[in-house]
């Protein structure tokens, strides 16, 4: 069952080794008579990669019976395949680090979080329920830290949907030498100082309030120039926050800076812990953050995780689990082939190889007036 799908080598991009003891670590296969985890893993990817959505669709593709797959989605624990991610991550990151660290540059990393629907028989689940006023339906989270530079998630988290951006903002394992960036979601305090604590910045939007406004308009009137940044100056926290962490604002200070859009004419107001940047540059820099926004559309779009059909919460980890992992393992094999393209152009290569190897051989039924194309070029680039 395994040699129908396993043969790709961007399987053959995960360590042996290292794989057999996470394996051991989860004990993933104790007591597994069929269906191993490392079919299972290849099996999960192979799905993800041609969009095969259905258990019934896995069985008549793959030969996995529904029953067997679906019983190792429940009870299989997803901390595996997020440990197989960070697996993944370490090797882009020995492939990548060198030229950073040698050119001096700070790496921008953004944080966000996307929705997916997920079978209505979790929506009993108090936190897997959606937000009042947006319909009944059940839906998870999908927290990433995505490095923008590089193109590859750092770290991920997955919950509730009722589950609040801040407080696992403050679950994430953060990186020193860094530059955070987030929207006003993680307009938290205790997350700013933390990201400051391990010597990294930040740069965020503030949340519209009575204090910005007012000092908006009185920045805007004195303004005398059409100059893009109307104020960079101090920022200053609520009393309650100034009281909570005394000690800690007595000695750190964080800048305000106020922009205004040439294009759109539109003001907005960043917070960040870089003073030495330049206040177009962080403007610059929190328009990257537009990169997350355009993997979750990469990710439910080419991976198809808009809708996740299992119905227990460890599977529906484990598929977003997989996601990610697939993410990763074409980035590893995009950076291994210094493929000039981008990392659907891969995937689709990936895509038509596979149909054409499947094509080939029904092909060479009998009677059969079809010829498909040659597929050794493909082959030699993807396979």
């Amino acid at each position: 069952m395994a040699n129908h799908y396993s043969d790709s080598t961007v399987f053959q991009l995960i360590d042996q080794k290292k794989f057999g003891h996470l394996v051991q670590k989860w004990d993933m296969d104790k007591g597994i008579r069929s269906l191993t985890t490392w079919e299972m893993t290849c099996a999960l990817t192979t799905c993800l990669a041609l969009r095969l959505s259905s258990y019934r669709e896995v069985e008549e593709a793959l030969g996995i019976p529904r029953s067997t797959l679906g019983d190792a989605m429940s009870e299989r624990f997803h901390g595996f395949f997020q440990d197989l991610c960070d697996e993944i991550l370490l090797q882009i990151r020995g492939r990548t680090s060198d030229r950073k660290l040698k050119r001096g540059i700070r790496e921008i990393l953004a944080i966000d979080s996307s929705e997916c629907r997920v079978h209505g028989s979790l929506f009993s689940l108090p936190q897997w329920k959606q937000r009042k006023g947006e319909g009944a339906a059940a839906v998870c989270k999908l927290h990433t830290i995505y490095n923008v530079d590089g193109g590859w998630v750092e770290e991920f988290k997955i919950t509730g949907a009722r589950q609040h951006d801040s407080p696992v903002s403050l679950q994430l394992d953060l990186q020193p030498d860094k530059t955070y960036v987030f929207d006003r979601a993680y307009n938290d305090l205790d997350f700013w100082l933390k990201i400051m604590a391990i010597g990294s910045h930040f740069v965020t939007r503030l949340k519209s309030c009575e204090k910005i406004t007012k000092l908006q308009i009185k920045v805007v009137r004195e303004s005398k120039t059409t100059d893009s940044v109307l104020y960079d100056g101090f920022y200053q926290p609520s009393p309650v926050q100034l009281h909570r962490h005394q000690e800690v604002l007595e000695v750190t200070c964080l800048r305000h800076i106020i922009y205004r859009d040439p294009l759109t004419q539109k003001i907005f107001h960043f917070i960040t812990s870089d003073f030495k940047l330049s206040a177009k540059t962080i403007a610059d820099i929190y328009k990257r953050r537009w990169a997350v926004e355009l993997l979750f559309r990469w990710l439910k779009g080419h991976l198809d995780i808009r809708y996740l059909a299992p119905k227990k919460t460890n599977a529906i980890k484990i598929q977003l689990a997989v996601a990610v992992l697939t993410q990763l393992l074409l980035q590893l094999k995009k950076i291994n082939l210094r493929f000039p393209g981008t990392l659907w152009e891969l995937l689709r290569k990936i895509r038509t190889s596979a149909i054409r190897q499947t094509l080939n051989r029904s092909a060479s039924i009998r009677g059969c007036r079809w010829t498909a194309a040659p597929t050794h070029i493909v082959q030699d680039l993807c396979f």
